[in-house]
Protein backbone atom coordinates (compact mmCIF):
# COMPACT_ATOMS: atom_id res chain seq x y z
CA UNK A 1 0.00 0.00 0.00
CA UNK A 2 1.70 3.45 -0.94
CA UNK A 3 1.00 5.83 2.09
CA UNK A 4 1.23 9.24 2.39
CA UNK A 5 1.61 12.04 5.11
CA UNK A 6 -0.23 15.39 5.44
CA UNK A 7 1.22 18.52 6.94
CA UNK A 8 -0.10 20.56 10.10
CA UNK A 9 -1.60 23.90 9.45
CA UNK A 10 -1.12 25.38 12.76
CA UNK A 11 1.43 27.72 13.78
CA UNK A 12 2.59 25.39 16.83
CA UNK A 13 6.35 23.91 16.17
CA UNK A 14 5.01 20.87 15.75
CA UNK A 15 3.42 22.17 11.88
CA UNK A 16 7.04 21.15 10.97
CA UNK A 17 6.23 17.37 11.93
CA UNK A 18 3.92 15.19 9.29
CA UNK A 19 0.86 14.16 11.14
CA UNK A 20 1.55 10.69 11.09
CA UNK A 21 4.37 11.65 13.80
CA UNK A 22 2.67 10.37 16.86
CA UNK A 23 2.26 14.23 18.53
CA UNK A 24 1.79 12.51 22.54
CA UNK A 25 5.93 11.81 21.89
CA UNK A 26 6.18 15.98 21.34
CA UNK A 27 6.84 18.04 24.57
CA UNK A 28 4.51 21.32 24.70
CA UNK A 29 7.33 22.40 26.90
CA UNK A 30 9.92 21.60 24.92
CA UNK A 31 11.44 22.54 21.69
CA UNK A 32 10.46 19.43 19.41
CA UNK A 33 13.86 18.56 18.29
CA UNK A 34 15.41 18.70 21.89
CA UNK A 35 15.68 14.84 22.67
CA UNK A 36 16.80 13.87 19.01
CA UNK A 37 20.06 11.79 18.77
CA UNK A 38 20.87 13.95 15.20
CA UNK A 39 24.05 11.76 14.52
CA UNK A 40 21.64 9.15 14.14
CA UNK A 41 20.44 10.84 10.78
CA UNK A 42 23.14 12.42 7.71
CA UNK A 43 22.28 13.99 4.64
CA UNK A 44 24.36 12.44 1.79
CA UNK A 45 26.32 13.50 -1.27
CA UNK A 46 27.61 10.61 -3.82
CA UNK A 47 30.73 12.53 -6.05
CA UNK A 48 31.38 9.85 -9.40
CA UNK A 49 34.08 12.56 -10.85
CA UNK A 50 35.98 15.82 -10.32
CA UNK A 51 32.83 17.70 -12.72
CA UNK A 52 30.07 16.74 -10.15
CA UNK A 53 32.56 17.50 -7.07
CA UNK A 54 31.90 21.10 -6.99
CA UNK A 55 27.89 20.85 -7.22
CA UNK A 56 28.15 18.24 -3.77
CA UNK A 57 29.90 20.75 -2.00
CA UNK A 58 27.88 23.61 -2.90
CA UNK A 59 24.71 21.26 -1.21
CA UNK A 60 26.74 20.52 1.87
CA UNK A 61 27.49 24.22 2.18
CA UNK A 62 23.84 25.21 2.22
CA UNK A 63 22.92 22.68 4.41
CA UNK A 64 25.63 23.73 6.73
CA UNK A 65 24.57 27.82 6.44
CA UNK A 66 21.16 26.99 7.02
CA UNK A 67 21.79 24.75 10.22
CA UNK A 68 20.32 21.82 8.98
CA UNK A 69 20.60 19.32 12.25
CA UNK A 70 21.79 16.15 10.59
CA UNK A 71 25.19 14.76 9.56
CA UNK A 72 26.76 15.64 6.38
CA UNK A 73 28.54 12.82 4.52
CA UNK A 74 30.25 12.47 1.09
CA UNK A 75 31.08 9.61 -0.45
CA UNK A 76 34.05 10.25 -3.41
CA UNK A 77 35.70 7.91 -5.56
CA UNK A 78 38.62 5.85 -2.77
CA UNK A 79 41.00 6.69 -5.77
CA UNK A 80 41.49 9.95 -4.81
CA UNK A 81 43.94 11.19 -2.05
CA UNK A 82 42.73 11.75 1.28
CA UNK A 83 42.93 15.25 2.27
CA UNK A 84 45.42 16.25 4.77
CA UNK A 85 44.31 20.03 4.34
CA UNK A 86 43.50 22.30 1.75
CA UNK A 87 46.85 23.48 0.86
CA UNK A 88 47.20 24.78 -2.76
CA UNK A 89 50.17 22.21 -3.29
CA UNK A 90 47.15 19.90 -3.19
CA UNK A 91 44.56 18.37 -6.31
CA UNK A 92 41.92 20.45 -6.65
CA UNK A 93 40.42 16.92 -5.62
CA UNK A 94 42.06 17.50 -2.15
CA UNK A 95 40.81 21.05 -1.73
CA UNK A 96 37.60 20.52 -2.21
CA UNK A 97 37.02 17.62 0.25
CA UNK A 98 38.80 19.40 3.05
CA UNK A 99 36.77 22.38 2.93
CA UNK A 100 33.70 20.00 2.81
CA UNK A 101 35.43 18.13 6.09
CA UNK A 102 36.83 21.37 7.69
CA UNK A 103 34.46 24.13 7.01
CA UNK A 104 31.06 22.69 6.20
CA UNK A 105 31.87 19.73 9.45
CA UNK A 106 31.36 17.22 6.80
CA UNK A 107 32.22 12.97 7.07
CA UNK A 108 34.02 11.79 4.12
CA UNK A 109 33.30 7.97 3.12
CA UNK A 110 35.77 6.88 0.40
CA UNK A 111 33.43 4.70 -1.91
CA UNK A 112 33.90 2.45 -4.74
CA UNK A 113 31.86 3.74 -7.65
CA UNK A 114 29.48 1.80 -8.88
CA UNK A 115 29.93 1.96 -13.13
CA UNK A 116 27.98 -0.59 -15.39
CA UNK A 117 28.70 -0.41 -18.79
CA UNK A 118 24.35 -1.44 -19.98
CA UNK A 119 22.28 1.48 -20.34
CA UNK A 120 23.03 5.08 -21.48
CA UNK A 121 26.76 6.20 -21.17
CA UNK A 122 25.91 9.21 -19.70
CA UNK A 123 24.35 7.77 -15.93
CA UNK A 124 26.47 4.51 -16.05
CA UNK A 125 27.38 5.66 -12.82
CA UNK A 126 24.32 6.80 -11.17
CA UNK A 127 24.10 3.44 -9.53
CA UNK A 128 26.44 4.92 -7.15
CA UNK A 129 23.95 6.69 -5.18
CA UNK A 130 22.20 3.75 -4.10
CA UNK A 131 25.65 3.13 -1.99
CA UNK A 132 23.65 5.36 0.69
CA UNK A 133 21.25 2.14 1.31
CA UNK A 134 24.94 0.75 2.61
CA UNK A 135 25.31 3.07 5.29
CA UNK A 136 24.25 1.51 8.30
CA UNK A 137 25.88 3.73 10.90
CA UNK A 138 23.03 5.88 10.31
CA UNK A 139 19.20 4.99 11.00
CA UNK A 140 18.17 7.03 8.28
CA UNK A 141 19.66 9.07 5.50
CA UNK A 142 18.51 11.96 2.68
CA UNK A 143 20.25 11.21 -0.67
CA UNK A 144 20.06 14.82 -2.58
CA UNK A 145 20.43 15.16 -6.53
CA UNK A 146 23.34 17.62 -6.64
CA UNK A 147 22.65 19.43 -9.93
CA UNK A 148 19.53 20.91 -7.45
CA UNK A 149 19.57 24.42 -4.90
CA UNK A 150 18.66 23.47 -1.04
CA UNK A 151 16.34 26.69 0.25
CA UNK A 152 15.49 25.33 3.80
CA UNK A 153 16.47 22.43 6.06
CA UNK A 154 14.47 19.02 5.32
CA UNK A 155 15.25 17.99 8.71
CA UNK A 156 11.63 16.94 9.64
CA UNK A 157 12.01 13.99 7.15
CA UNK A 158 14.27 12.30 9.26
CA UNK A 159 11.46 11.77 11.88
CA UNK A 160 8.39 10.40 9.14
CA UNK A 161 7.22 7.07 10.62
CA UNK A 162 9.53 3.69 9.62
CA UNK A 163 9.29 2.68 6.25
CA UNK A 164 12.18 1.15 4.02
CA UNK A 165 12.46 4.70 1.27
CA UNK A 166 10.42 7.63 1.46
CA UNK A 167 10.62 9.03 -2.19
CA UNK A 168 8.56 12.02 -3.87
CA UNK A 169 6.40 11.28 -7.22
CA UNK A 170 7.57 13.03 -10.52
CA UNK A 171 5.03 15.19 -11.03
CA UNK A 172 5.43 16.46 -14.60
CA UNK A 173 5.04 13.08 -15.83
CA UNK A 174 1.89 11.70 -16.76
CA UNK A 175 2.39 7.89 -15.57
CA UNK A 176 3.24 7.29 -11.95
CA UNK A 177 6.94 7.66 -11.75
CA UNK A 178 8.47 8.17 -8.43
CA UNK A 179 11.67 10.83 -8.71
CA UNK A 180 15.39 9.87 -7.01
CA UNK A 181 16.13 13.50 -6.66
CA UNK A 182 15.20 13.36 -3.21
CA UNK A 183 15.50 9.70 -1.58
CA UNK A 184 14.93 9.35 2.26
CA UNK A 185 15.74 5.90 3.11
CA UNK A 186 16.87 3.40 6.03
CA UNK A 187 20.06 1.88 5.64
CA UNK A 188 19.97 -1.91 6.26
CA UNK A 189 22.19 -4.51 4.75
CA UNK A 190 19.05 -6.29 3.91
CA UNK A 191 18.54 -3.68 1.20
CA UNK A 192 21.53 -3.17 0.61
CA UNK A 193 21.44 -6.94 -0.74
CA UNK A 194 18.26 -6.69 -2.72
CA UNK A 195 19.91 -3.44 -4.77
CA UNK A 196 23.35 -5.65 -5.09
CA UNK A 197 21.04 -8.93 -6.84
CA UNK A 198 18.67 -6.37 -8.99
CA UNK A 199 21.74 -4.55 -9.99
CA UNK A 200 24.14 -7.60 -10.75
CA UNK A 201 20.61 -9.62 -13.06
CA UNK A 202 18.34 -6.82 -13.91
CA UNK A 203 19.58 -6.33 -17.22
CA UNK A 204 16.36 -3.59 -17.72
CA UNK A 205 16.75 -1.05 -15.36
CA UNK A 206 19.21 1.76 -17.32
CA UNK A 207 19.22 4.30 -14.28
CA UNK A 208 19.15 4.40 -10.59
CA UNK A 209 15.76 6.30 -10.69
CA UNK A 210 14.43 2.50 -12.39
CA UNK A 211 15.52 0.72 -9.86
CA UNK A 212 14.34 2.61 -6.70
CA UNK A 213 10.98 2.52 -8.89
CA UNK A 214 11.14 -1.41 -10.11
CA UNK A 215 12.02 -2.48 -6.15
CA UNK A 216 10.07 0.65 -4.71
CA UNK A 217 7.18 2.02 -6.93
CA UNK A 218 4.51 0.11 -5.02
CA UNK A 219 5.81 0.10 -1.84
CA UNK A 220 7.28 3.57 -0.64
CA UNK A 221 5.83 6.42 1.84
CA UNK A 222 4.94 9.02 -0.82
CA UNK A 223 6.80 12.33 -0.02
CA UNK A 224 5.08 15.61 -1.08
CA UNK A 225 6.64 17.14 -4.34
CA UNK A 226 5.45 20.53 -3.22
CA UNK A 227 7.76 21.52 -1.31
CA UNK A 228 10.57 18.97 -1.55
CA UNK A 229 10.79 18.79 -5.17
CA UNK A 230 10.00 21.18 -7.15
CA UNK A 231 11.92 21.82 -10.99
CA UNK A 232 12.84 25.41 -12.13
CA UNK A 233 10.82 24.01 -15.25
CA UNK A 234 7.75 24.64 -13.86
CA UNK A 235 8.55 28.50 -13.86
CA UNK A 236 8.39 28.26 -17.73
CA UNK A 237 5.26 25.80 -17.76
CA UNK A 238 1.96 27.41 -19.34
CA UNK A 239 -0.12 25.12 -16.38
CA UNK A 240 0.78 24.47 -13.11
CA UNK A 241 -1.78 21.66 -12.16
CA UNK A 242 0.22 18.96 -11.58
CA UNK A 243 2.56 20.55 -9.38
CA UNK A 244 -0.59 22.50 -7.43
CA UNK A 245 -2.67 19.55 -7.65
CA UNK A 246 -5.46 21.57 -6.85
CA UNK A 247 -6.97 24.44 -8.47
CA UNK A 248 -5.68 27.44 -7.16
CA UNK A 249 -3.30 30.64 -8.76
CA UNK A 250 -0.15 29.98 -9.26
CA UNK A 251 2.33 32.12 -7.40
CA UNK A 252 5.93 32.08 -9.02
CA UNK A 253 6.98 33.91 -5.75
CA UNK A 254 5.19 31.97 -3.28
CA UNK A 255 6.13 28.57 -4.55
CA UNK A 256 10.16 29.30 -4.15
CA UNK A 257 9.41 30.46 -1.17
CA UNK A 258 7.73 27.46 0.07
CA UNK A 259 10.77 25.02 -2.03
CA UNK A 260 12.92 23.54 0.00
CA UNK A 261 14.61 21.77 -2.68
CA UNK A 262 14.62 23.47 -6.48
CA UNK A 263 16.06 20.86 -9.62
CA UNK A 264 17.49 22.30 -12.23
CA UNK A 265 15.51 21.43 -15.58
CA UNK A 266 15.00 23.26 -18.66
CA UNK A 267 16.26 21.59 -21.84
CA UNK A 268 17.57 23.12 -23.87
CA UNK A 269 19.15 24.87 -21.20
CA UNK A 270 22.05 23.77 -20.14
CA UNK A 271 22.55 22.41 -16.65
CA UNK A 272 23.60 25.88 -14.35
CA UNK A 273 27.28 25.33 -14.48
CA UNK A 274 27.72 25.12 -17.90
CA UNK A 275 27.33 28.75 -19.96
CA UNK A 276 24.30 29.05 -21.67
CA UNK A 277 24.26 30.94 -24.89
CA UNK A 278 22.49 34.37 -24.82
CA UNK A 279 19.87 33.12 -27.75
CA UNK A 280 19.41 29.66 -25.34
CA UNK A 281 18.64 31.38 -22.26
CA UNK A 282 16.54 33.90 -24.45
CA UNK A 283 14.53 31.22 -26.12
CA UNK A 284 14.21 29.41 -23.26
CA UNK A 285 13.17 32.10 -20.39
CA UNK A 286 9.56 32.36 -18.93
CA UNK A 287 7.62 34.45 -20.66
CA UNK A 288 6.15 37.57 -19.27
CA UNK A 289 2.02 37.39 -18.90
CA UNK A 290 -0.27 40.85 -19.97
CA UNK A 291 -2.37 41.84 -17.21
CA UNK A 292 -4.52 44.59 -16.56
CA UNK A 293 -1.82 46.79 -14.39
CA UNK A 294 0.97 45.87 -17.07
CA UNK A 295 3.17 43.07 -17.69
CA UNK A 296 3.56 39.98 -14.83
CA UNK A 297 7.16 39.30 -15.06
CA UNK A 298 7.54 37.24 -11.67
CA UNK A 299 8.28 33.53 -13.36
CA UNK A 300 11.03 35.29 -14.98
CA UNK A 301 12.58 37.02 -12.41
CA UNK A 302 12.47 33.87 -10.38
CA UNK A 303 14.28 31.52 -12.65
CA UNK A 304 16.91 33.86 -13.57
CA UNK A 305 17.53 34.40 -10.11
CA UNK A 306 17.53 30.76 -9.59
CA UNK A 307 20.18 30.58 -12.11
CA UNK A 308 21.82 34.15 -11.12
CA UNK A 309 22.32 32.60 -7.39
CA UNK A 310 23.53 29.41 -8.28
CA UNK A 311 26.52 30.79 -10.70
CA UNK A 312 27.23 33.25 -7.54
CA UNK A 313 27.36 30.53 -4.95
CA UNK A 314 29.31 28.20 -7.00
CA UNK A 315 32.05 31.28 -7.21
CA UNK A 316 31.92 31.65 -3.52
CA UNK A 317 32.49 28.14 -2.71
CA UNK A 318 34.30 26.58 -5.15
CA UNK A 319 36.46 29.72 -6.28
CA UNK A 320 36.41 31.30 -9.69
CA UNK A 321 38.71 29.78 -10.85
CA UNK A 322 37.59 26.11 -10.35
CA UNK A 323 35.83 25.67 -14.12
CA UNK A 324 38.26 27.13 -15.84
CA UNK A 325 40.54 24.20 -14.24
CA UNK A 326 37.84 21.13 -14.88
CA UNK A 327 37.64 19.65 -18.48
CA UNK A 328 33.64 19.33 -18.77
CA UNK A 329 32.51 16.16 -21.09
CA UNK A 330 29.36 18.29 -22.20
CA UNK A 331 27.27 15.25 -23.55
CA UNK A 332 27.43 13.76 -19.78
CA UNK A 333 26.24 17.07 -18.07
CA UNK A 334 23.73 18.40 -20.87
CA UNK A 335 21.06 16.10 -21.69
CA UNK A 336 17.69 16.49 -22.83
CA UNK A 337 14.77 16.80 -21.05
CA UNK A 338 12.35 18.69 -23.00
CA UNK A 339 10.74 19.59 -19.25
CA UNK A 340 9.15 16.37 -19.32
CA UNK A 341 12.24 14.57 -18.29
CA UNK A 342 12.29 11.26 -16.57
CA UNK A 343 15.85 11.14 -15.10
CA UNK A 344 16.11 15.30 -14.79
Amino acid sequence: MVLGFIWARSTDVRAHIPDLVPHHSISKDAEIYDDIQWSNFAYVQYVTNTNYLCNSLMILESLYRLGAKADRVMMYPNQWKAPTDDGMDASIESQLLARARDQYKTKLVPIQVQTFERGDETWKDSYTKLLAFNQTQYKRIISLDSDATVQQPMDELFLLPPTPVAMPRAYWMDQLFLSSQLVVLEPSEREWRRIEDTMRIDTESGFDMDMLNALYNNSCTIIPHRKYDLLTGEFRSASHIKYLGVDEPWDARKALEEAKFVHFSDWPMPKPWLKADPSVVEQVQPECKKTEEGEDCADRTVWLGLYQDFSERRQQVCGRSYDDRRTFRRSSLFRPSEYNPRYE
